[in-house]
């Protein structure tokens, strides 16, 4: 897989999927409008995360190490649950919403972004 490849669809995944789902789910539940800036914030931070698995993942398929590969791909699932709900909960705490339409906008671009993860991660192995 080459970057340029990765690039594109973490675009593509980006703008036409996740911004335009967020989209459409505010306009379909218009209360959900308050959440938008949470919705922002995902995105970057599911982007970040694709992006340091994208870079992890060329090392570790680089390294001399045989299991480095699947070593990650267990790290980063356990690592990225934890780090995700971390957020999920902080935003909670700090920002008190009055409601929880928060918690669908996380999990639509959680399952966005893990498909994305799944797929550029299947594209390196087989790259190997």
């Amino acid at each position: 897989m080459t970057n340029k490849i990765f690039w594109s669809g973490l675009a593509l995944i980006t703008v036409a999927v996740t911004v335009l789902l967020i989209i459409l789910t505010t306009w379909v539940m218009p209360a959900l409008t308050v959440h938008n800036g949470f919705g922002g914030l995902c995105v970057a931070l599911f982007v970040l995360i694709s992006v340091f698995l994208y870079w992890a993942a060329q090392n570790a398929i680089k390294s001399t190490n045989k299991f480095a590969f699947s070593n990650l791909i267990s790290v980063s699932v356990f690592g990225k649950m934890v780090f995700a709900l971390g957020f999920l909960f902080a935003y909670q705490k700090m920002a008190h919403p009055t409601d929880q339409g928060f918690v669908g906008i996380f999990l639509l671009n959680y399952v966005v972004y893990t498909i994305f993860e799944v797929w550029f991660m299947t594209k390196l192995a087989r790259s190997k």
